[in-house]
């Protein structure tokens, strides 16, 4: 039989069809259908049809595995645009780009797609106007439905469809609604429950946004609790401004409705009813064990799931959700309904938050809540529970009604806080019998009152100890009760062993450890993760990317009672004024005397404005800017104001419809705002008198030419003033010390240039040049050449930043010039050994450091700046001054800090060490000196953390702090340098010491290997950021770096933000030098006690951070602890420990361990006693 053509009629029949499948509002196109639709067969014989050129070709590139473009053929076939599919294809233009989005601007069309998140010129062919992009962005949608598989967590836009065939009428519930749903069974793995209930929650507040990203760390984390009590989350997602989270669908509904409708059953349900409260507070007793509060416990809560026996098992969901909800009823969000029946469970403390008139008190940050509020709400479950197994269903309702008006279990007169439990719920005593299981309800009834709705929170019982008793009562009378399903617990525990164990958990918290503003990396290839993941339709395309770190910014995963990360809390503890933040301001008293030493040409007057900017009183201190983004556009011709403000505009990614508004911040206009950031800056013409303009930047926005008399003058200028006012260069003979010089040097001279060894020949003035080695450097110093290069260097074959350096050196009048490549034997281990560990010293003793910042190859210069704004306005104030605006060019992150030369890990030192350093940037030049960093348009820019960096004396700038800071700044400066690139990554530990022995000299203690022995276990508690497992380096030779140095790995590396003056330390660990190996190698090691460990796998999950990944059994880790929290009253102590084990080479009675990690435990999870190790 011959198979029916196919035509693009069908195609479109067979896609409309698919989407009236679908019963739900999602519209989308099944994987099934789509494969069916890219079938060569369908593809050949509708290009065939369509009479499209270059058919094998196109067909290729269709079924191209690494750039497949079987959705865009699609979209363009149902768009009806198959004549363009050939203009579409022709720029690399694939399936892993969409979705597209399309923005239109005075200089044409940008995109962005799901491959390259910034707007840029279109990844297709030219030739397709506006119309085709339009109707192709239109039809993209229903194509791009994900497909989950093995990941739990994910980001979708806004526009993707789900795939759901069915879904059922929501239950609106506050700001969130429930509905059940049932997804195509080819858009999840086999064996998954096609039917789920999805929370949708939209998020229309920061407030909530910000939660929703805290929470999907817990939601993800609870998942490993297998518990029988406790509803696992199938799937967790954001969409836009949606948060939608998937769990099992509960058909049995939930308690709420289940009392409100079903009769009791006499004794059976008091029998059923002691069984569930058993497993639900076994429940809650786990997730206080591992650190979690659900904050939002009541009826409508706990789901009822049908079990084969033909009864139904309760189980608590929404775990993780706790801040969400607290949030909704401090924000009052959504109508009343969501706060009043949170309200009614929630314990006294809770109501404190709100005034009289039902407002919040303080801001939702602020709230406070215990982990015993979870006490209180399951006693206020239980009350409703007795009453309607003792008393029936018809006095539930009766006793529902009352509560929707008083709302509460507890009364309180606000003016004294006169708190009891409501009367009529002790009064339920009197409906108590003399029967076996009447007195297990009078136990329970005695038990909740008097040991669970408790008005002071720190009397409550635990919930360990409220299941013990709860299993006692049950037990005692067990003539009455009928054969129980076992609780099943992690790791075969079972609900008495879990309970049984030394349960912490009456704490406000427990630390995360986990850091996770260190801006960690998506989860690399290879892990393994057994929740679902995603791969759109084909895979590959990153429309419904599996959810990674960076998408919603990563936070740890634990969270304290006040329902912030501990991060967050640790932060609070580190001084304000180490804020990693740049501040702008003008340096006026240096720029009049520069302006009155020399002569500049004033730029060329621009004072073409249109009326709007006319009126613009920009001088004044509190001005401002606003306008629509299209009106700056249509008057940019006429207005040189206007096309800055366009230009800016675009520059930041406004549309054309959208508002720029800025307001004045001394020197600079910053967006929406003082506190937002800078985007244009002012200047006052040095030839008037500015009195009249505050505090704008005397000078010009323009830049002198790059190697013009006017440029080297400024340079001067900076050195003079920095020689004389700030004393930061360095002295001949520093305390009667003879300053050592380097081995060898260039000399410059007028025309030529050769290298002088410096035996005898006394203090020298020279600059250091600090580079990227990144291309072929052309020329270098070797054994066969040196003697040669003695007399002279060929200077037309040195590399292009060889060159510049020399001249930026003769213009200066310095005779000496000192470069890595040159004045080192790059063939000669023995100098190079020798000068590397010497090379802190060339660039402390320098006279100044030539940085070659924007250059990432020596032969790319560097003395032309890439990037020069010329777009610039006048404007003439009242007194006759000239302001001048121009657009904010000051960006040190991007100039400075992230700049190729400043990824590169030798830098690092050479620019710490150095006394002074001319930055040569891709904008402008900076100067860094002790007194700050300053820019070529003379502003003064500050930062707290990178002033370590321009101390002249480094580290000196570290003695102004007290403890803390010290700590705070070491440990940022050793953060950042694992972030660094090398050649050879075994030069991690040989690029910073010249760096690390200044440190310890000015901390005054020993220090080696990024660890210093006044500060030892904080130096000792660092680890990966989330989701990056570092490598270890393999050293050649007999170089050794012990495992506990963070130098010994690949890959960046955070501190543990551990409270100052809140922690004991332990002297369980101690640095010993020069110890004797197996080898009889001579070594630093720690010696310590090195205790067992009782770790399961939630611990494994949340409280533990192995460096170099999984692959090791709790059974094979031993701790140090090297500190403990203080005690405190409300507060679990977590102890924090360097996580050892022994190799798998090492002999058991040798007991020489390895660390392997970090950790924060309880005092449960420690054995107390321990033995005697040393540690490599």
């Amino acid at each position: 039989m011959v198979a029916t053509p196919w035509t693009l009629l069908r195609l479109m029949d067979e896609c409309e069809n698919a989407e009236k499948a679908s019963s739900s509002d999602e519209v989308f196109i099944p994987t099934t259908t789509i494969e069916l639709l890219t079938s060569e067969e369908c593809v050949s014989d509708i290009l065939k049809e369509r009479n499209c050129q270059n058919q094998d070709a196109l067909k290729k590139r269709i079924y191209d595995e690494k750039c497949p473009a079987k959705i865009i053929f699609l979209i363009l076939a149902r768009a009806g645009k198959l004549d363009r599919i050939g203009q579409f294809l022709s720029n690399g233009f694939s399936d892993h780009h969409l979705p597209i989005e399309l923005l239109w601007t005075r200089e044409g069309y940008k995109f962005k797609s799901a491959k390259d998140s910034n707007w840029t010129a279109a990844p297709f062919g030219t030739g397709i106007d506006y119309n085709d992009v339009d109707y192709f962005i239109q039809k993209q949608w229903p194509f791009l439905a994900p497909i989950f598989e093995r990941e739990f967590e994910y980001v979708l836009q806004q526009k993707i469809p789900l795939p759901l065939v069915k879904k059922g009428t929501p239950i609106v519930s506050g700001f969130s609604s429930v509905s059940e749903i049932e997804m195509h069974p080819a858009h999840v793995p086999e064996q998954t429950e096609h039917s789920m209930a999805m929370k949708k929650m939209e998020l229309e507040s920061e407030d909530q946004i910000k939660y929703v990203k805290k929470e999907m760390a817990n939601v993800t984390s609870l998942r490993l609790l297998d518990h029988d009590h406790l509803v696992k989350a199938i799937l967790a997602c954001t969409r836009g401004q949606q948060a939608l989270f998937f769990f099992p669908w509960a058909k049995g509904g939930d308690l709420y409705n289940f009392l409100k409708t079903n009769s009791t059953e006499g004794m059976a349900a008091i029998i059923w009813m002691l069984d569930q409260m058993v497993g639900l507070c076994s429940a809650l007793s786990l997730l206080a064990d591992k650190g979690y509060r659900h904050g939002d416990l009541k009826p409508a809560n706990i789901l009822l799931f049908p079990e084969k026996s033909g009864s139904c098992r309760l189980k608590i969901t929404d775990v993780g959700l706790s801040k969400l909800h607290i949030l909704a009823t401090s924000r009052r969000l959504n109508g009343t309904t969501a706060k009043a029946t949170t309200r009614r469970y929630s314990p006294p403390e809770f109501d404190l938050l709100f005034d009289d008139d039902g407002e919040p008190v303080e801001d939702s940050d602020d709230i406070k809540l215990s982990r015993k509020f979870d006490i209180w709400s399951l006693g206020c479950v239980f009350i409703e529970f007795l009453i309607w197994a003792k008393l029936g269903r018809q006095k539930y309702k009766e006793f529902d009604k009352s509560m929707k008006r008083d709302r509460r279990f507890w009364d309180s007169a606000r003016e004294d806080l006169d708190i009891k439990v409501k009367e009529r719920i002790q009064s339920l005593e009197d409906s108590i019998k003399d029967t076996p299981c009447d007195k297990a309800v009078q136990r329970i009834l005695t038990l909740v009152l008097e040991q669970m709705l408790l008005v002071n929170s720190d009397d409550r019982t635990r919930a360990s100890d409220i299941y013990k008793e709860l299993k006692i009562i049950r037990d005692s009378y067990g003539e009455c009760l009928q054969p129980r399903n076992v609780i099943d617990l992690p790791l075969g525990l079972t609900a008495e062993q879990a309970a049984e164990s030394d349960h912490r958990q009456d704490g406000q918290g427990l630390p995360d450890g986990m850091d996770g503003t260190s801006r960690s990396a998506p989860e690399q290839s290879g892990t393994q993760n057994n929740g679902l993941s995603t791969t759109a339709v084909p895979s590959g395309n990153t429309a419904a990317m599996a959810y990674v770190s960076e998408a919603l910014a990563p936070l740890p995963k634990r969270r304290n009672a006040d329902g912030e990360s501990d991060f967050a809390t640790y932060r609070m503890y580190q001084s304000a004024k180490l804020l990693n933040q740049w501040t702008v301001s003008p340096d006026n008293e240096f720029a009049q005397k520069f302006f009155s030493k020399t002569t500049h040409p004033s730029p060329a007057y621009r004072g073409q404005l249109c009326d709007s900017c006319s009126k613009l009183r920009i001088w004044e201190p509190d001005a401002t800017i606003s306008g629509i983004m299209r009106d700056f556009g249509a008057r940019a011709s006429a207005c040189n104001l206007c096309n800055l403000l366009y230009a800016v505009s675009q520059r930041i990614g406004l549309h054309e419809d959208h508002k720029l508004n800025c307001v004045r911040n001394g020197p600079t206009l910053n967006l929406n705002g003082h506190e937002g950031p800078p985007i244009l800056s002012l200047f006052s013409d040095p030839a008037f008198n500015a009195h009249d303009l505050g505090s704008v930047q005397v000078g010009y926005p323009t830049l002198s030419p790059p190697e013009s008399p006017e440029r080297y003058r400024l340079f001067q200028e900076w050195l003079h003033v920095c020689d004389n006012e700030h004393s930061h260069r360095r002295d001949a003979s520093p305390g009667g010390c003879a300053v050592p010089m380097p081995t060898r040097l260039i000399h410059v001279g007028e025309s030529s240039e050769h290298l002088k060894d410096i035996k005898d020949s006394g203090f020298l003035r020279y600059l250091a040049l600090s580079h990227c080695w990144g291309g072929s450097t052309s020329l270098s110093t070797l054994t066969s050449n040196i003697d040669k290069f003695r007399s002279e260097i060929p200077h037309e074959q040195l590399p292009l930043n060889f060159q510049e350096a020399i001249r930026v050196t003769r213009a200066l009048e310095i005779p000496y010039l000192w470069i890595d490549s040159l004045c080192i034997i790059q063939d000669d281990p023995e100098d190079w050994r020798r000068e590397a560990t010497r090379m802190g010293q060339v660039f402390s003793n320098a006279y100044c450091t030539i940085a070659a910042t924007s250059a990432a190859t020596s032969n790319e210069g560097f003395l032309t700046p890439k990037l020069n704004s010329t777009l610039s306005a006048t404007l003439e104030t009242p007194g006759g001054s000239l302001l001048q605006i121009s657009e904010f060019m000051e960006d040190c992150n991007r100039d400075v800090e992230s700049a190729p030369l400043n990824t590169r890990g030798w830098v690092m030192q050479e620019r710490a060490l150095s006394r002074r350093t001319l930055h040569f940037t891709k904008t402008q030049v900076y100067w860094e000196c002790g007194n700050g960093l300053h820019c070529e348009r003379l502003f003064k820019l500050s930062n707290p953390q990178s002033a370590l960096f321009a101390d002249s004396d480094f580290p000196k700038a570290i003695l102004k702090h007290y403890k803390g800071g010290r700590i705070t700044l070491f440990q940022n400066l050793y953060e950042r340098y694992s972030r660094l690139n090398f050649s050879y990554n075994s030069d991690r530990p040989v690029a910073i010491l010249g760096l690390e022995k200044h440190l310890s000299a000015v901390l005054q203690t020993r220090g080696e290997f990024g660890v210093f022995e006044q500060y030892l276990a904080r130096s000792l508690l660092w680890s990966r950021p989330e989701n990056i497992f570092l490598n270890s380096i393999t050293f050649k030779g007999d170089h050794h770096v012990p495992s506990w140095s963070w130098m010994a790995y690949e890959g960046p590396i955070t501190y543990t933000n551990i409270p100052f003056d809140k922690v004991e330390w332990s002297t369980d660990c101690l640095l010993q030098y020069g110890e004797k190996t197996g080898t009889n190698i001579m070594r630093t090691v720690l010696k310590a006690v090195a205790r067992d460990l009782k770790l399961d796998k939630l611990d494994m999950h949340d409280r533990v951070k192995l460096d170099e990944g999984s692959g090791f059994e709790p059974s094979n880790l031993r701790g140090v602890v090297l500190g403990k929290d203080k005690k405190r009253e409300s507060r679990v102590q977590v102890h924090y420990v360097l996580l050892v084990t022994l190799p798998e080479d090492e002999l058991e009675q040798a007991k020489v361990y390895v660390r392997v990690g970090v950790a924060w435990l309880l005092e449960h999870n420690i054995a107390m006693d321990g033995e005697d190790v040393v540690i490599y």
